[in-house]
């Protein structure tokens, strides 16, 4: 895989304390929500395993360290990747202090920290993030310097505050011409925070910067993201037929995210990993030892061992030839049904790099494939003599034109299954219960939600929709990280907000529920399961008078359907009832026949039938005819597969001619012989 672009990002923290000489308090969690964004930076870092690197100036402190010798500020580390270090360095140690410095100072810092390190190694991007309350005094007599070496050296400048805003008021100043604008919270500003909002404000219309607070930021920040990596290039020949060739590249575009691997480590001295050791015994009374070179592997089939080695594995090998993309033919896109695609992932095929012929032979096709409504059926070895994949490719044109790779299964991959008809005439809904369904849906529409500025958004697209279980392992190996000896967290807010409905607090969707409800009288969406667990409670057993004879035996009170003969011959020798018995055996009887799955029935009275046929017993035959015991059909059960015309015909045998008349049979034949 590629490596993507890394980034280097300055990140500027002001810990001066929030009380300015004027008094007027800010709010005073500012450090600690600014600790929680660069703490989640971080960490997405970490998680994604990305290259960029991060450094940390700190303004406002109460000694200086940087190599400009800007009083109060302060570089603990330079240009590096995120590591565990920094994040405990950021959740643990930064202190607010008194100290107010000129913020304007600190951006130069971090400029000179990029220009440094930007000469021995190449960035795509270069960023400074800035965290300020904009309550220090700021001197703007190199500003213009400034902002032109900001767009020399293609820097961002990325400012987050508390109540970031750039059009506001003095609270002195009545005669400015915004003097109706406010920033945001009804608080009027200083002239301290004006003159530092309007320096800001023309660093940013002249650099492009980006300014936000952090009720817009931390949600940008919140979930943590995988590792960002660039698919590599699968260039092949797809043929179809033997003259036609066209080159093309393939990338995957879905693969699915998961966890790095577990590692083993020792519990007694932590952050030391251990190797495991394999040792191979027999199983035999001493355990004795092999060595690894004479065992070899084998499948095992019931009580038996089928060795194979390694020879054996390479002839039995499939060989599936050089790598390839074939095109074996097309069909109807209405013959491959979403349920057929499987695989791990998808891959798009686009025409190679700078070759206008493959660009434009792959387009007609494209484009054929689309108003003709087709896919093509194909075949892919990624590599040579690596297992055959039978896929389906079908067009796509968005932004651009390419064809869509997703794997189908093989015949030995599949599940057939018969199940009976849902609607029947005992459970078919009437027009309310569609109507009430109707509405339930109609206000689960995904692509019809308001977000919280009212407008109609699609939600939980899957390229926005995180994985709350990943969400949840990358917040607690990050908290044990940090915490060794800490009980992990609970599940956190913004993460539980994504397994909650979006419809929880939709009044359409609350009344579409309760008419559901209302309708629905034989099932219930929310049983009442005190009710249904509300039965007396049995008296309890006496343990001490259990025997192991009382375990073992069975009491028998009627006729069962496991075991109905027994169970009829024991009422019998227990004096039961005679007709009584007799009407619980017909009972299991036609169960057996008729409520049960009737396809047992009806897999086994044609080879009776044939049964009957090759003894000569026609003459049962025809009572099994007269009394219509043949299939049994769907007007007798509602999950029965056979239709009445099928049953009828079944019945309708005519006996096989025989050369020779055949010796005449009594019919002698009772109940025991069926």
């Amino acid at each position: 895989m590629a490596r993507s672009p890394k980034e280097a990002i300055v990140i500027i923290i002001d810990v001066g304390s929030s009380i300015v000489s004027d008094g007027i308090d800010v709010k005073p969690d500012f450090l600690l929500r600014a600790i929680q964004c660069v703490s989640m930076i971080i960490k997405r870092k970490i998680f994604s395993e990305s290259k960029d690197e991060i450094a940390l100036v700190l303004l406002g402190t109460e000694h200086t360290e940087n190599n400009l010798d800007y009083d109060h500020i302060v570089v603990p580390f330079s240009l590096t990747l995120a590591s565990w270090e920094l994040l405990q360095y950021v959740e643990n140690d930064l202190k607010e202090s008194k100290i107010r410095a000129d913020w304007l100072d600190a951006v130069v810092v971090g400029m000179d920290l990029l220009k440094e390190h930007s000469q021995a190694k190449l960035f795509a991007e270069k960023k400074i993030v800035l965290f300020t309350d904009l309550k220090s005094n700021v001197t703007d007599d190199k500003v213009d310097i400034i902002i032109e070496c900001m767009k020399k050296e293609d820097y961002n400048l990325i400012v987050i505050g508390p109540d970031t805003n750039i059009n506001i008021k003095a609270e002195d100043d009545v005669d400015m011409d915004d003097t109706n604008i406010t920033n945001g919270t009804d608080k009027l500003k200083s002239k301290i925070e004006l003159a530092g909002s309007h320096l800001l404000n023309k660093i940013l219309n002249e650099v492009g910067g980006v300014i936000c607070n952090f009720d817009e930021a931390v949600p940008q920040l919140m979930y943590f993201q995988k590792k960002n990596i660039r698919s590599q290039p699968w260039n092949i020949v797809m043929d179809i037929g033997p003259e036609i060739k066209i080159p093309v590249v393939g990338y995957k575009k879905i693969s699915r995210a998961k966890l790095p691997t577990w590692k083993q480590t020792s519990s007694s001295e932590k952050g030391i990993r251990v190797e495991s050791e394999r040792i191979y015994t027999r199983q035999d009374e001493n355990q004795t030892s092999v060595d690894p070179e004479d065992v070899i592997s084998g499948y095992s089939y019931g009580n038996t061992l089928v060795p194979m080695s390694d020879i054996d594995k390479i002839s039995m090998s499939y060989k599936s030839g050089p790598k390839c993309l074939s095109i074996l033919g097309f069909t109807k896109s209405s013959n491959v049904p979403r349920y057929l695609l499987i695989g791990e992932g998808c891959m798009h095929f686009t025409a190679q790099k700078n070759d206008s012929n493959a660009a434009s032979a792959l387009s007609s096709l494209i484009n054929a494939m689309k108003d003709l409504d087709m896919y093509a059926i194909s075949r892919k070895v990624y590599r040579d003599n690596t297992a055959t994949r039978l896929g389906v490719l079908f067009p796509k044109i968005a932004s651009y034109e390419c064809l869509v790779f997703a794997e189908l299964p093989y015949s030995e991959d599949m599940r057939q299954f018969v199940f009976p008809p849902i609607l029947t005439d005992k459970n078919k809904p009437s027009q309310e219960q569609l109507d009430a369904i109707d509405s339930l849906i109609d206000n689960m529409d995904l692509t019809a939600v308001k977000n919280e500025f009212g407008e109609q958004t699609e939600v939980l697209k899957p390229k926005s929709t995180f994985n709350p279980y990943l969400q949840h392992a990358y917040h607690s190996l990050a908290h044990r990280a940090l915490n060794p000896d800490a009980p992990l967290p609970p599940v956190k807010e913004e993460i539980l907000k994504l397994l909650r409905s979006v419809f929880e607090d939709k009044p359409g969707y609350k009344l579409a529920i309760k008419q559901v409800e209302k309708c629905n009288k034989t099932f219930s969406l929310y049983s009442d399961v005190d009710a249904v667990n509300d039965k007396p409670i049995q008296e309890a057993t006496d343990l001490k008078k259990v025997t192991m004879e009382s375990l073992m035996e069975s009491k028998i009170v009627e006729v069962g359907s496991v075991k109905p003969v027994e169970d009829f011959k024991f009422l019998i020798e227990q004096s039961q009832p005679f007709v009584e018995v007799c009407s619980q055996m017909q009972k299991v009887i036609t169960n057996v026949v008729f409520e049960k799955d009737p396809s047992i029935y009806n897999d086994w009275i044609p080879k009776f039938r044939e049964n009957l046929v090759e003894r000569g017993r026609m003459p049962f035959w025809k009572r099994i005819v007269d009394g219509k015991l043949g299939l049994i059909s769907s007007d007798e059960s509602e999950i029965s597969c056979v239709n009445e015309a099928d049953a009828t015909s079944f019945l309708e045998y005519n006996e096989p001619m025989q050369e020779e008349e055949a010796a005449p049979v009594e019919d002698d034949m009772d109940e025991d012989d069926l």
